[in-house]
């Protein structure tokens, strides 16, 4: 990519900072197979992407359908509270934050935040005295932040969240036995059930079944939708080669539903991608690509019978450091990933991105 195309991809974010806000009034219904991107920051938001302050959220949506990504609308979450929709804000400087995801039935995203005025400084404060919130934005871009947790992740980070179809949802942080790990709140209700855990990133719906991630292992909470604490955490991906796993994400090579091959690519922030294969209903390791560094988040999907990846890279050194990267894994289920990558897209000054999910749609 020549210097000119990296130019117009940062233009184009720095536009959507500045039309979030008054897209979030009027978003429009997202598209099928887009990527949304969660973007911290704003035109106006100085250096506190580097700081342990508020940040404003935005929600860049893009078709990647092209060569290059087109920007389709951002939409600024809410910085104020209004009826019971909670102002929701995101932790600067912490990159181990702000995990998204697609609902299991696909119609909407969680995302996971904060309650508090931007520019406060919101690290490692209470629960009880800062609100850990999550939004849940739906196919028509509306936003419910109202599902409000008093009793998560004190003292500590909120991470990640998740929903099946909008009515409930789960977050992840950390914060040691029975306030770490994994909580579940219903709609409406103000006293989160704790699953277990201690301290997890990522979680995410697929196949209606919930899993999460924390540093060294990919797990399986439970079976279907968990909403007391489960058994078992199913440790997917075994003994652990590194201890900085950051997301995680699986597709099914099997386009015709008649003989499943699918595959989990478990990211690193310094340690490249690793490929498993579910074989015989064991996870084997297909290698690592280690050409990507400070991975934040990933997303895949199957295109003409190979795995497209996308990925956040961002490590808050400057402002401004927020990538997002192809990889195209070339080998198929079984086999030895065997990839290449390319820059898409790189965020504006004062701004970063922090993951990515695909674009929810109504069914």
């Amino acid at each position: 990519m020549n210097k000119f195309s990296r130019k117009v991809l940062t233009l184009m974010t720095m536009f959507g900072a500045l039309a979030g806000p008054t897209l979030a009034q009027s978003a429009k219904p997202f598209k099928k197979d887009n990527l949304v991107i969660y973007r911290i920051g704003d035109m106006h938001s100085g250096s506190d992407i580097n700081t342990y302050n508020a940040c404003p959220i935005y929600l860049d949506e893009y078709n990647v359908s092209g060569e290059k990504p087109v920007l389709v609308q951002s939409i600024g979450l809410p910085a104020k509270t209004i009826g019971d929709n909670r102002r929701i804000v995101a932790l600067g400087k912490d990159v181990w934050s702000g995990w998204i995801s697609l609902a299991s039935d696909g119609q909407s995203i969680a995302i996971p935040g904060y309650d508090a005025g931007l520019g406060t400084e919101i690290a490692n404060k209470s629960a009880e005295s800062v609100n850990r919130i999550v939004a849940v934005v739906g196919a028509d871009g509306n936003i419910n932040s109202s599902f409000v947790f008093d009793n998560a992740f004190n003292n500590n980070a909120f991470r990640s969240a998740a929903t099946f179809d909008g009515n409930e949802v789960w977050a992840a942080g950390g914060g040691g036995a029975n306030n770490g790990g994994i909580f579940y709140l219903k709609k409406g209700e103000k006293n989160a059930v704790n699953l277990g855990g201690i301290s997890f990133r990522q979680i995410k719906f697929y196949d209606g079944n919930l899993y999460a991630c924390e540093n060294t292992r990919v797990y399986q909470v439970g079976s279907g939708k968990v909403t007391e604490a489960p058994k078992k955490f199913n440790n997917l991906t075994g003994d652990p080669t590194f201890n900085d796993g950051t997301s995680f994400t699986i597709v099914d090579l099997d386009q015709t539903g008649t003989n499943p091959q699918k595959v989990l690519y478990y990211l690193t922030y310094s340690n490249g991608v690793t490929k498993y294969s579910l074989i015989k209903n064991k996870w084997v390791v297909n290698g690592v690509y280690k050409d990507i560094a400070k991975g934040n988040a990933i997303e895949g999907k199957v295109v003409n019978g190979k795995v497209k990846l996308y990925v956040i890279s961002s490590g808050n050194d400057r402002g401004g450091d927020g990538k997002l990267i192809e990889i195209t894994d070339n080998a198929g289920h079984g086999s030895d990933i065997s990839a290449s990558s390319k820059l898409l897209l790189k965020s504006a000054e004062n701004q970063t991105f922090r993951s990515l999910s695909w674009a929810p749609v109504k069914k």
